[in-house]
């Protein structure tokens, strides 16, 4: 894989996404950088946002194999999702399930056996954390996806 790859698959991951925006909260943007949940507070028409990081706060790893040109390359893909569900902060986790439905379904989109494997990488592992934002007078919902991905190159 070089680094061209890396950048397809993430590019994909984005075209899945926006393909499923409507079942996933109505998705506004999907973003190939990360972003300050400040500054997506400050504008909420944007919301729901997603951000698809490349190599997310991770690292690309390389094997390399003696006697060959093999390579193999693990890297891991994050995918965070921003929501605001309450406009006030009377009611700041009253959606709770549907925050969690949409990591779900964010999830499907990159597992099972037709899913997994695209752009000569394959979705070893992924994880979903969900993390409320709170630094300003209302929440902000959010989800991490963690795709941690390993590509082979003969």
């Amino acid at each position: 894989m070089t680094a061209a790859n890396f950048i397809t698959f993430s590019t994909t991951c984005r075209t899945r996404i926006l393909a499923a925006a409507p079942t996933l909260g109505g998705i506004k943007q999907v973003l190939d950088r990360d972003e300050d949940p400040a500054i997506l507070a400050q504008h909420s028409s944007l919301l729901p946002t997603v951000c698809v990081i490349p190599i997310g706060a991770s690292k690309l790893e390389a094997t390399l194999s003696m006697g060959s040109d093999d390579l193999q390359e693990s890297f891991t893909q994050n995918i965070v999702a921003y929501y605001r569900f309450s406009q006030d902060n009377k009611t700041p986790y009253s959606d709770i399930n549907s925050i969690r439905q949409y990591a779900k379904d964010m999830l499907k989109l990159f597992t099972g056996q037709a899913n997994m494997c695209f752009d000569n990488c394959v979705i070893w592992k992924a994880t979903v954390e969900i993390k409320p934002y709170q630094e300003m007078d209302f929440v902000l919902d959010r989800f991490l996806l963690v795709l941690s991905v390993k590509s082979f190159e003969y």
